[in-house]
C-alpha cells in the first residue's frame, strides 16, 4: 500500500506542473464556441426611415433583391465584436464597396460573417480570432454616410453567408459580399424562401437564435436621431 502511494505521488508531481502549464488550444480548436451578440448587448433593428423605407431587417426590399443582413442601431464608436471564433479574410479600413469600411470573419466550416460601416477595424487579414473579440467599431461608412448627414443614427450591417453554390451558380460569397450594399444581385435572393439555396441565411443563425436584437417598436416606427449615447 506504502509502495503504491508513493507511486502515485511521483506520478502527480510530475503531471501537476504540465497541467498548470498547459496552454489554451488555438482559436480554430473549436470553431462553435458560445455565441456572442455582435454588439454585446440587445440591439434595436434599423426602423423605416428616409433611405430605407422597409427598415433594416433581413426580409426588407432593397434595389436588387433583399437585405439580406440586419441594420442594428447604435453609436459611433461602439464596439463590434466576433460572433464566433474565426479567421479575418477581409479588413478593409477604406470604403470596401457600399459597405465601407468592413470586416470579413471566415469560420472555417463553410459559414461568414460580415460587419460593414464600421468607423475603425481593429483586426487584420489572417488574424485568427475568438468569439467576443473586438473587431472594429460602429460607423457611417460607405453608403450609410447619407445617414450622418440627415442625423439618422448609425448602424452595424450584420449579415451571415454559406458557401455554397446556389441556383445561380455562384459558389464563393465573398464574390458577392461587396457589391451587396443594395441587396444581393442574384435572383434566387430576390425571393426570401430560395434565399436559403444561395448560402444567404438569417444572421440569427449565426448568433444561434441567442436574443441579439429586436424588431423596433412598432412596424413603420421610423428611425430618429439616436437616442443612444456613447456610456
Amino acid at each position: 500500500m506504502k509502495s503504491a502511494l508513493a507511486a502515485l505521488t511521483v506520478i502527480l508531481s510530475v503531471a501537476m506542473p504540465v497541467i498548470a502549464n498547459a496552454q489554451p488550444s488555438s482559436p480554430s480548436a473549436d470553431l462553435t464556441p458560445d455565441p456572442v451578440c455582435p454588439l454585446g448587448r440587445v440591439a434595436t433593428v434599423r426602423g423605416s426611415d428616409s433611405e430605407a423605407r422597409e427598415g433594416g431587417g433581413f426580409y426588407a426590399a432593397r434595389k436588387n433583391g433583399i437585405h439580406g443582413a440586419v441594420d442594428l442601431n447604435g453609436w459611433v464608436g461602439e464596439p463590434v465584436f466576433a460572433v464566433a471564433n474565426g479567421r479575418v479574410v477581409v479588413a478593409a479600413r477604406s470604403d470596401w464597396g457600399k459597405l465601407g469600411k468592413t470586416v470579413v470573419l471566415d469560420h472555417l466550416d463553410g459559414g461568414y460573417t460580415i460587419y460593414g460601416h464600421l468607423h475603425t477595424v481593429e483586426v487584420d487579414v489572417s488574424n485568427n480570432v475568438i468569439a467576443g473579440h473586438m473587431i472594429g467599431t460602429i460607423g457611417y461608412s460607405g453608403n450609410a454616410a447619407s445617414l450622418q448627414t440627415k442625423n439618422l443614427p448609425p448602424h452595424l450591417h450584420f449579415a451571415y453567408l454559406r458557401a455554397v453554390t446556389g441556383i445561380d451558380g455562384k459558389a464563393a460569397p465573398l464574390a458577392r459580399i461587396k457589391d451587396s450594399g443594395e441587396g444581393f444581385r442574384t435572383r434566387s435572393a430576390k425571393d426570401a424562401i430560395m434565399a436559403d439555396l444561395a448560402g444567404i441565411l438569417n444572421p440569427i443563425r449565426a448568433v444561434r437564435f441567442l436574443k441579439c436584437w429586436e424588431d423596433p417598436q412598432a412596424a413603420g416606427v421610423p428611425s430618429t436621431p439616436s437616442a443612444l449615447k456613447m456610456p
